[in-house]
């Protein structure tokens, strides 16, 4: 896993000259009488706009104070912008839409506002009206270059949002569903995993824990790995942190478990990048996480794993530059050599699966013949899209969005099979969700030539 699972939007610098309209209500004493209150949100606006620059959880108390300026002067444009960037950097992406909307209708001409905009359309699945935006932004760009990398790519997410249209309006007859307080907390949940005999699910989060670690460089909460067992009445029961040496003092987060619940891949960001490890269980104890190996963990990030359920392959991402790589994170796969008792040489699974875009989140089904994955470089409607393949006669067909309302707007990542072979468990930063990305289950259709995991009718709690 990445240190970060769902990495939020950059800080984003506002400037603070901008031409306003004349329904743009300034900072001053000719348009608010208090002095005293003036002042206080004055005040405040300096101070969030610190906080704000210093990300992570600052973000919920810069929002605080802006909001108390609000309370003063709503109808100041920069004002608006400020809290739906803080949205936009929250865990509730989507709350970003009233208040870049009022911006927009205050002063159309304040910098990236149409952009803004439009993202949190996109992100409501509002795609016309995300569209719009994003080519109004386009237009008022036109002849003068964009130095700031993060507002050039609108022609990307107008094909987003056509691609997020079309999957909506042709929906995938399932049902999704939410975990639930008990599973999902305030904080990023993710990254389901289920034992082979459904009877415990583990996943990462980055919960307030007992330490209440940070981490100092994101301002947010190190993340973890929890466990929880089925409760016997179709339901789970409540989580529990794994104690040492599967947890540290840095980022740990299980990506793959395998042999019934017996081993697990792990991935801690070790002296500032990323590497894989596996630990096993004997006797309800974990052993001392090790490397999987120079094959596999490099210089660079290694983030997510799956190990094929016959052991002779595994699927790992790495942002290596080398050996083949199509451009930021990639899928790659290592054989097991037996006579060395160790991963081979990684090779890319090539441009059919990945793009110069990240992929992430690989898992592969028992048989070996079906993969799922995420990407944000083949046809997503906006962040990571969950895909699936399949391998026939040595080749991987070209990858299948699960579609709407699998998919979202947002990022939808880490999706793995239960031992049904269709249920499925995967992590979304969505509407309803209880905070940042929570997990999520869905029971797929039967998909015709393909096997299932293992049992069709092995039982798994909801």
């Amino acid at each position: 896993m990445t240190a970060l699972r769902i990495v939020p939007v950059s800080v984003l610098v506002i400037g603070s000259t901008v031409a306003h309209a004349q329904t743009d209500v300034p900072f001053d004493r000719e348009h608010i009488s208090d002095p005293v209150a003036l002042k206080d949100a004055i005040a405040a606006i300096r101070q969030a706009d610190k906080l704000a620059g210093l990300g992570g959880m600052h973000y919920g108390e810069a929002l605080a104070l802006y909001m108390k300026a609000n309370s003063l002067n709503p109808d100041n444009a920069e004002l608006n912008m400020k809290i739906g960037v803080c949205h936009l950097n929250g865990g509730q992406r989507r709350q970003s839409l009233p208040w870049f909307r009022e911006a927009l209708a205050l002063a159309p001409s304040l910098p990236h506002i149409h952009y803004l905009a439009a993202t949190a359309f996109q992100l409501n699945a509002q795609w016309d009206e995300a569209i719009t935006e994003y080519e109004a932004h386009i237009q008022r760009s036109a002849g003068m270059p964009e130095h700031d990398p993060r507002y050039a790519d609108a022609d990307q997410h107008i094909a987003e949002c056509r691609v997020g249209k079309a999957l909506m309006e042709d929906p995938v007859n399932v049902t999704v569903e939410n975990m639930g307080p008990t599973i999902n907390s305030d904080q990023a949940d993710y990254g389901a995993l289920i034992t082979a005999d459904g009877s415990s699910l583990y996943f990462t989060s980055r919960r307030a824990s007992p330490s209440g670690r940070v981490n100092k460089a994101t301002n947010a909460y190190y993340e973890d790995v929890y466990v929880c067992h089925a409760d016997g009445k179709g339901g789970w029961g409540a989580p529990a942190q794994l104690p040492p040496p599967v947890n540290s003092g840095i980022n740990d987060a299980a990506v793959a478990i395998h042999d019934d619940g017996r081993s697990m891949i792990l991935y801690r960001d070790v002296s500032g990048k990323g590497d894989l490890f596996r630990s096993h269980q004997a006797g309800g104890e974990w052993s001392e996480p090790e490397k999987l190996g120079p094959n596999i963990d490099t210089r660079y990030h290694e983030s997510s794993a799956w190990r094929t359920a016959d052991g002779q392959w595994l699927y790992f991402v790495s942002d290596r530059p080398d050996a083949g790589g199509l451009g930021g994170q990639d899928i790659y796969r290592s054989a097991w050599d037996a006579s060395a008792n160790d991963w081979g040489p990684a090779e890319d699974l090539g441009a059919t699966i990945n793009t110069p875009q990240d992929e992430d989140g690989i898992f592969v089904t028992p048989d070996g013949g079906t993969i799922y994955f995420s990407s944000k470089g083949h046809g997503t409607m906006g962040g990571y899209d969950i895909f699936r393949s399949h391998q026939e006669k040595g080749r991987w067909t070209d990858p299948e969005n699960l579609g709407w309302p699998i998919n979202s707007p947002d990022d939808d990542l880490f999706f793995v099979l239960a031992p049904d072979g269709r249920t499925g468990y995967f992590s979304s930063l969505r509407a309803g969700g209880s905070g940042e990305d929570d997990l999520y289950r869905v029971v797929l259709p039967e998909v015709t030539g393909t096997a299932s995991a293992v049992a069709p009718d092995a039982s798994v709690p909801r």
